[in-house]
C-alpha cells in the first residue's frame, strides 16, 4: 500500500547498508521483545505517518458529523469516538499492511526501500503473517461491539477493499482509486457512530461529496508518495497512477486538487454548514494543496515523502479544524456568546 501501509519505507536504520537488516536502536522498536519486532515492522508501528492515512478521514467524519446531527453531541462523546477510532486506525492498518505485505512480498524482495520488510527478509513467514492479520482483524470486533450496528456493516466493504488493493496493482494502473474509497468510508463509519444515516435523502448528497473529496485527497497524496519507487516499480511490473502519468503527474494532481476543493464546497453548501468552514476546511485545504503540488519535487524521493507527511497536517488538519469549528458554532455556549 502506498499510503496507508507505507510500502516503500525502508526497515533500515541510517547506519546500515541500505541492502543490510539492521533493528533499530530508537523508538518504540528499540524496546519491544526481539521476536516481537517483526509485527510491529508489520504494522508500521515505529511509522507514523501512514497512521495519519487512515485516522484523519475520521477526524474529519466526527467534526463532520457533529455538524449535521439534529442536536450537537457533546465535545466528551466526540473525544471519545475519537480515541476509539484512533485504537481502531492502529488496529485496521496493522491488518492491512500485514496483509499487503504478504501479498507484495515478491514485489517487495525487488524494490529497495521494501525488500528488508519482515516477511520480504524471511523474518516472519507467508502463514505467520496471515495468522498476525487474521488475529488483527477479530481484535477489531471488541470495537465493533462497542459502535452502533451500522458501523459493523461498513466495515465489511472497508475490510474486502483493502484485501483487494495488492491484487489492483497488479491488473490495473489506478490502483490508488481504489485505496480512496476504504479511507473514506470513515465517513459513513463517523456518521453512523454518531446516530447519523449517510444515505438518508436529507444527508446523502453532501456525505457522499465529502467522501468523494477524500477519494480524491487519497488518490492526490498517494501518488505523490509513489514517485519515489517508479523505477523501481517499473522494473518489479508494479503498476501505479506514478507510472501511468509519470509525466503528467503535477497536471493531474492540480485538477484532482480542484476537484477536492470543489466537493468541499458542495458539501458543505449542501450541509449548511457555517463560514468557518468554508475558510478553514475549503480555503486552507486549496491553499495547502496548492502549495504541496508546486513545492514537491517529483524527482527527489525525500521530497516525494516530506510532502506525504507534511500533507496530512497540511489538508487533513485544514479540513478538520474548519468542521470543528463549525460544530463548535453550534454549541449552547458559543451561541449565548455570540447573542449578548
Amino acid at each position: 500500500m502506498k499510503a496507508g501501509d507505507q510500502t516503500r519505507d525502508s526497515l533500515h536504520t541510517s547506519a546500515a547498508p541500505k541492502d543490510q537488516y539492521a533493528p533499530s536502536r530508537k523508538g518504540i522498536l528499540s524496546i519491544l521483545p526481539t521476536a516481537c519486532v517483526p509485527y510491529a515492522e508489520l504494522m508500521r508501528l515505529e511509522k507514523p505517518a501512514g497512521l495519519y492515512a487512515f485516522y484523519f478521514p475520521y477526524i474529519i467524519g466526527i467534526c463532520y458529523a457533529a455538524c449535521i446531527r439534529d442536536s450537537p453531541p457533546s465535545l466528551e462523546r466526540m473525544m471519545s469516538l475519537a480515541c476509539l477510532f484512533l485504537v481502531w486506525s492502529v488496529i485496521l492498518r496493522g491488518a492491512a499492511c500485514s496483509w499487503n505485505d504478504n501479498i507484495d512480498q515478491e514485489f517487495d524482495r525487488k524494490v529497495l526501500r521494501c525488500r528488508l520488510r519482515p516477511i520480504a527478509r524471511g523474518a516472519v513467514s507467508t502463514a505467520q503473517g496471515h495468522l498476525f492479520t487474521a488475529a488483527l482483524c477479530l481484535a477489531e470486533i471488541p470495537i465493533l461491539l462497542y459502535l452502533p450496528a451500522g458501523c459493523t456493516y461498513h466495515a465489511v466493504p472497508v475490510t474486502i477493499l483493502f484485501m483487494l488493493y495488492p491484487f489492483a496493482k497488479r491488473v490495473t494502473y489506478y490502483p490508488q482509486v481504489i485505496l480512496g474509497f476504504p479511507f473514506a468510508w470513515a465517513i459513513f463509519i463517523c456518521c453512523t457512530a454518531l446516530e447519523v444515516d449517510p444515505f438518508h435523502p436529507q444527508v446523502f448528497a453532501s456525505a457522499a461529496c465529502l467522501f468523494m473529496a477524500n477519494v480524491s485527497w487519497t488518490i492526490i497524496y498517494d501518488t505523490i508518495y509513489a514517485h519515489q519507487d517508479i523505477k523501481d516499480d517499473v522494473a518489479a511490473g508494479v503498476k501505479s497512477m506514478a507510472v501511468r502519468f509519470a509525466h503528467s503527474t503535477k497536471l493531474l494532481t492540480s485538477i484532482l486538487a480542484a476537484a477536492q476543493v470543489t466537493l468541499l464546497l458542495v458539501a458543505g453548501r449542501l450541509a449548511r454548514l457555517s463560514s468557518l468552514y468554508f475558510i478553514a476546511s475549503c480555503g486552507g485545504a486549496a491553499f495547502a494543496l496548492t502549495n504541496m503540488i508546486v513545492r514537491v519535487d517529483l524527482e527527489v524521493p525525500a521530497s516525494c515523502a516530506g510532502w506525504f507527511h507534511r500533507g496530512f497536517w497540511y489538508v487533513g488538519g485544514s479540513i478538520a479544524i474548519g468542521l470543528f469549528g463549525a460544530y463548535l458554532e453550534r454549541q449552547p455556549a458559543w451561541n449565548a456568546v455570540h447573542h449578548n
